[in-house]
């Protein structure tokens, strides 16, 4: 490509703002972003001022994890836009803040741990509008279903309870008011019964945060009663990292299997960046901690996703994934 950097990244901003987030004239645009992400959101600043009739560019303070409050200020900028691009490191997509701005009609591009590096990632072009149908077809399967067995090969065996649960239509764009999207990870995802999970989950993919991403050796969660009761792994410091970080949180709810998700972007592979490993095609992840503001009850300041490859899902007597591959 002959594009200096500038201009490649604001080419794919464009893109972004105009394929996933439908920007408008008459939109009120708000970019937030923090010291981590500030050049990347002052390119998506700069982009939009071109195609909307008025951005707000906010700095928000880093926050120490994903799905943490954000100030009142922001919060209440929030509430005044239609259109939020969420270029804040730690994702605001499981706060009541994104929740309250989106029943107030905003649409919520999630964009977090963005960098110049993703934004030369293939993932970022897919055709988003057509793999939307294979999502809407996952998201039903999850709305009807009521029990979920996910296995694989190296020792995952899991029942979940998905009763009277939304299955979540992710297809990475935001149209209507109220719409959350996270380009470039597109998903369907449930959550399930927050008192309900049963057994053993083997991650062997990534656990998409700072302090540890792709995984080397395997992680391994023990659930019973809806949380994880104990890890297990032979990586040493991942696990103590891991105790940490739940440890950390101040609360029992942070260890609650709180999502379930399939990724449907046949173009994104595992990185250990959350949005191409959530949205890696036939890859599953389970997300722990606040599922409040998505279609559960559980309220806590903590997310943390675990992907694992090659799973086999089965909803009710419906097959969805074998082995990785997506059958619907």
């Amino acid at each position: 490509m002959n594009d200096t950097p500038d201009q490649h990244d604001s080419a794919i901003a464009r893109h972004l703002l105009s394929n996933c987030g439908h920007v408008a004239r008459a939109d009120r645009v708000l970019v937030l972003y923090d010291q981590r992400t500030k050049a990347i959101g002052e390119t998506f600043a700069s982009t939009a001022r071109g195609m909307a009739a008025r951005v707000d560019l906010l700095e928000a303070p880093e926050a120490p994890m994903h799905g943490v409050e954000p100030p009142a200020a922001i919060a209440d900028a929030m509430s005044r836009a239609d259109l939020i691009v969420g270029l804040t490191y730690m994702s605001l997509a499981h706060t009541n803040a994104r929740r309250q701005a989106c029943q107030r009609g905003a649409r919520y591009l999630s964009m977090p741990e963005y960098s110049r590096d993703l934004l030369r990632d293939p993932s970022l072009m897919v055709d988003y509008r057509k793999q939307a149908p294979v999502v809407r077809r996952m998201a039903d399967a999850f709305t009807a279903g009521r029990s979920a067995r996910i296995t694989t090969k190296l020792g995952t065996d899991i029942r979940l309870d998905i009763r009277d649960r939304i299955g979540n239509y992710c297809p990475g764009f935001v149209v209507n008011p109220g719409d959350l999207g996270s380009p470039p990870d597109i998903e369907a995802n449930v959550s399930p019964v927050e008192t309900a999970s049963e057994g053993v989950v083997v991650v062997d993919g990534s656990i998409p945060c700072r302090e540890i991403g792709k995984l080397t050796r395997p992680v391994v969660l023990h659930v019973s009663g809806g949380k994880i009761r104990r890890f297990e792994s032979e990586d040493r410091r991942t696990l103590e990292i891991l105790e940490k970080l739940f440890r950390d949180v101040g609360s029992d709810n942070a260890y609650v299997l709180a999502e379930c998700g399939v990724g449907l972007n046949d173009k994104a592979t595992l990185t250990g960046i959350m949005l191409t490993d959530e949205g890696a095609m036939g890859c599953m992840h389970f997300g722990f901690g606040s599922n409040a503001t998505v279609g559960g009850l559980n309220a806590v300041p903590f997310h943390l996703d675990f992907c694992f490859t090659a799973a086999t899902l089965k909803v009710d007597d419906n097959i969805l994934i074998q082995d990785g591959a997506v059958l619907s």
